[in-house]
């Protein structure tokens, strides 16, 4: 977590000249906030606007907002850093190589130094860029964009430098440059004179050289001149040197920083007594914002040299917190919470008598009036009052009464009356028995407005002798509960009431407090104020969310993020361009119209991507990803090119595609996070909000979030072959039910017919039967008539009746013939066949060998007739049938196993 630290830059006119109390700001971190070594070597900044330093745990990088440190192989310690588009060169001790961005944006150190480092002891102390070429300088000899091109060697190289583009060197001997593939020395150079060099850097078309203990030449047309300053600089062990602009920074091991204006020839110095963290600078480099960074021994340290913010600190001047300040006859007083203090000439004392917290500052009538917890005073032509040791939070003047004045403290409101003495405390006012942080008197009816945290927000009317409360009445509601500090003040001519809850005014009519809608779409919107006031040019100074801003009408300005003193904040005004913000360590002066000279827009950028709960990262630059259901949930991480955290800037976000249908709200977070996101296309679009409000550059991200595996094109078309082939089976289904239903009628039918067909069979073999049976009941009776006959035949005589005897004759051949008739036989066979297929005749083709007798038994066995039945139709014993049987086995060549009814059934 960064921690930064707003200090004091001195100006001086050197050696020694007054100290101003109000000093620059340093912003300090400390390697507890960027987590990496102590020592830092050199600095760079990339085109992104991102810082690069060379620690000693590897490659540091800051982007505003998060620390980085990218180590390299052996955790060697890196000495160089230069950064080229996307890559950044680094050197180190006993290699030097580059870092790239892989698809996913982390860093990948690729090694250019081969296997130099075992063969021979290198150290990278410089990289610099002419052209394409790269040239890693180490003790002797320069490398060219790798280890298989180098120089000839030159030992004894102190310190290297590109100006003009042109290569510079320092030896112990001579300054050389660089002119084709080797280094020729300048003439006109004593080095003797000049001893150490540690910068040579470009001024009005000549060079400057900065020495360690010498101080400053200048080298043109083959001459070395001393360059004049005003300030002696030559026992300041000069360590290094950048240059921006006509500001000249020289960093020393010894005493910090020293910055020169080349041109007015002035000097500042900073060291640990006013700002930075240590005092031996080993590097100095200016941003693209001409903000001066500085590689310490131990830590890094940011002056903000365009900062428009001067600060009084507790650190440098043990005043504490800011509570309050004002202006009065050519002096600023100021509140804190040890007491009053007044500044005259940059000297600073104390008020005797006000050991204490300072409540308020009010100056009414030519008059300055002080209350603290346990004292209350005013301050006139020099003179010091004091009224009462009970302590006052407000004095305010009545309308219509220019001898009264109206104080609120712990215990409610008094009064206070003038007389030929002066000014001396009087009643109390009635029924008024509430602590009022916050006092405000509307102009014409003299109505009291009161608040504190526990009792809320009271408008009281007084009597006309301003001794009693007459009416009172509490403005708490749901809109705007108790609880909190309001402030009051009266903007454009209104009385407006500054809430956590928003901005309020009164309405006279209703007798209510309503939203003022207009004023908060002026300044930040509906959100939390916890102050607000509107100075004598017009602008509104406001405070949200711990940070200070003030608004013109068009633009917005924010400044002390989170420096404020919570429920103290406060602004005074010193003259048309400056203003005093009471801060937690002391006070802050404000150059209202001091611009910020900066070449560079600020940009964000997307640095991190994060999906799903496994923390996969994707690098914001590839192409457009397609993220899968299951990882669904995303985090963007952003920052921007910024580095004054006193002015910070702010971030406006919308996911396109989303149910955000507009641009959020603005905020300091460096993260966004979205989860359970639905299919579909996405753009995350992030934008900056520069310090004065506007609107900045914008950068997007376009992912696309894909359905679910049950809703994918490829699950949607098995779905369809699903449907299909469930369509299919239904008819498949549907079609075999009805083909099944019409064979189970076939089958119906053909059982019907079946049964039918056995029915008539069983009649017709019934009928058969019963004709066979006649036929043999016949030829019974026909034999029995023979026997008659022929016995009476035989009884008769020959004599008797001749005639008798040739009629019986006559009569058995008419009996015999009709015993054996053959047209009964032949109706038989056929009736059988046709009930039986065509048996007999099958039988009689297949099987000439059998009898006709055969034949017919063979049709009784189909028929499964019993051996008795079949006995009496054959006119056989029933031993006879089964004789017959055998017979027939034995014709038809079954084997004794095989069933002969089964035989000739299948037949």
């Amino acid at each position: 977590m960064r921690k930064w630290l707003l200090s004091l830059m001195a100006m001086m006119a050197m050696p020694a000249a007054a100290q101003s109390p109000w000093q620059r700001a340093v912003v300090n971190y400390s390697r507890q906030s960027y987590h990496s070594g102590n020592q830092n070597w050199q600095i760079g900044q990339s085109a992104e606007g991102w810082m690069y330093f060379a620690n000693n745990n590897g490659l540091l990088e800051y982007d505003g907002a998060n620390w980085s440190t990218y180590p390299l192989p052996g955790h060697t310690k890196v000495r160089s850093v230069l950064p080229v588009g996307d890559t950044i060169y680094v050197g180190a001790l006993g290699q030097f190589g580059r870092f790239v961005r892989n698809a996913k944006g982390r860093m990948v150190y690729q090694e250019l130094s081969g296997r130099l480092g075992e063969k021979e002891q290198i150290n990278i102390w410089h990289i610099h860029r002419i052209g394409h070429d790269v040239y890693f300088q180490t003790d002797g000899t320069f490398f060219i964009n790798d280890y298989k091109t180098r120089m000839a060697s030159h030992p004894g190289i102190r310190y290297s430098n590109v100006v003009y583009n042109r290569l510079y060197i320092t030896t112990s001997k001579s300054v050389s440059v660089l002119v084709g593939n080797q280094f020729i020395p300048l003439p006109g150079i004593d080095i003797s004179q000049t001893s150490n060099i540690v910068a040579i850097l470009p001024w009005q078309q000549q060079l400057l050289f900065v020495t360690s203990h010498k101080g400053l030449f200048l080298y043109s047309n083959n001459k070395l001149q001393p360059f004049s300053l005003t300030a002696d600089i030559s026992n300041m062990q000069l360590s290094c040197a950048a240059l921006s602009g006509t500001t000249l920074a020289l960093g020393t091991l010894q005493d910090g920083v020293i910055l020169i204006d080349l041109k007015q020839h002035k000097a500042e110095r900073i060291s640990t007594n006013n700002g930075l963290q240590n005092k031996t600078v080993l590097s100095a480099s200016f941003d693209a914002d001409k903000n001066l960074w500085l590689a310490l021994d131990n830590g890094l340290d940011c002056v903000q040299l365009w900062s428009p913010l001067r600060f009084l600190n507790s650190r440098q001047s043990p005043i504490g917190s800011g509570n309050c300040s004002v202006s009065y006859q050519g002096q600023l007083y100021l509140g804190t919470n040890q007491g009053l203090y007044a500044m005259t000439d940059g000297k600073i004392r104390f008020i005797e008598g006000t050991g204490s917290q300072v409540l308020c500052l009010d100056t009414i009538g030519g008059q300055l009036f002080c209350g603290g917890r346990q004292f209350f005073l005013s301050i006139k032509d020099q003179h010091i009052t004091h009224y009462d040791n009970r302590g006052v939070w407000a004095v305010r003047p009545l309308a219509g009464h220019p001898d009264v004045l109206l104080t609120s403290s712990y215990w409610g409101l008094r009064l206070m009356r003038r007389s030929p003495q002066g000014w001396q405390m009087a009643e109390e006012v009635k029924d008024a028995g509430i602590s009022a942080k916050t006092l405000y008197i509307e102009e014409v009816t003299n109505a009291v407005w009161v608040a504190n945290k526990e009792k809320g927000l009271y408008r009281m009317t007084l009597t006309p002798n301003l001794l009693r409360v007459s009416k009172k009445k509490c403005y708490n509601s749901a809109t705007l509960p108790k609880g909190d500090n309001v402030c009051i003040a009266k903007i454009d001519g209104e009385m407006v009431i500054a809430s956590r809850q928003g901005l309020f005014r009164y309405d006279a009519a209703h007798d209510q407090l309503v939203c003022h809608t207009a004023l908060e779409e002026r300044l930040e919107g509906h959100t939390a104020y916890t102050f607000i006031q509107q100075a004598p040019d017009g602008n509104i100074w406001y405070a949200t969310d711990g940070t200070m801003h003030v608004s013109n009408g068009h633009q917005r300005h924010s400044y002390l993020n989170n420096c404020l003193m919570e429920d103290f904040e406060s602004v005074s005004y010193t003259n048309g361009q400056q203003a005093v913000i009471g801060t937690e360590d002391g006070f802050a002066l404000l150059y209202t119209r001091q611009g910020h000279d900066s070449t560079r827009t600020i940009q964000p950028y997307i640095r991190r991507i994060v999906i799903g709960n496994n923390a996969d990262t994707l690098y914001y630059k590839a192409e457009q990803p397609r993220i899968s259901w299951a990882n669904n949930s995303i985090r963007f991480e952003y920052s921007a090119n910024s580095y004054d955290p006193s002015q910070p800037v702010r971030f406006s976000y919308w996911l396109e595609g989303s149910n955000e249908q507009t641009w959020s709200l603005p905020t300091r977070l460096h993260l966004k996070e979205y989860t359970n996101l639905p299919e579909g296309h996405y753009v995350f679009h992030v934008k900056v909000i520069t310090p004065d409000g506007t609107m900045g550059s914008e950068t997007c991200f376009e992912f696309t979030i894909l359905p679910p595996w049950y809703r994918s094109w490829w699950a949607y078309t098995l779905y369809i072959i699903a449907i299909m082939a469930a369509i299919y089976a239904l008819y498949y289904r549907i079609m075999q039910s009805r083909q099944q239903l019409i064979k189970e009628k076939d089958e119906q039918i053909e059982n019907l017919e079946e049964e039918k067909l056995q029915i008539e069979l069983r009649a017709r073999q019934d009928e058969l039967v019963r004709s066979r049976m006649n036929v043999v009941r016949k030829n019974e009776m026909l034999q029995e008539i023979k026997k008659t006959a022929v016995s009476i035949n035989n009884g008769l005589n020959e004599e008797n009746l001749p005639a008798i005897k040739r009629r019986v004759v006559r009569l058995i051949g008419q009996i015999d013939t009709n015993i054996e008739h053959d047209d009964d036989l032949e109706a038989f066979r056929d009736s059988f066949d046709s009930v039986h297929h065509n048996f007999l005749k099958t039988l009689g083709e297949r099987y000439p060998q059998l009898s006709h007798k055969e034949k017919m038994l063979c049709a009784y066995i189909r028929m499964n007739l019993m051996s008795k039945e079949i006995a009496p139709l054959l006119n056989i014993s029933i031993r006879g049938v089964e004789i017959a049987r055998y017979r027939i086995r034995q014709k038809l060549d079954l084997e004794s196993k095989a069933n002969l009814t089964e035989f000739l059934q299948n037949l």
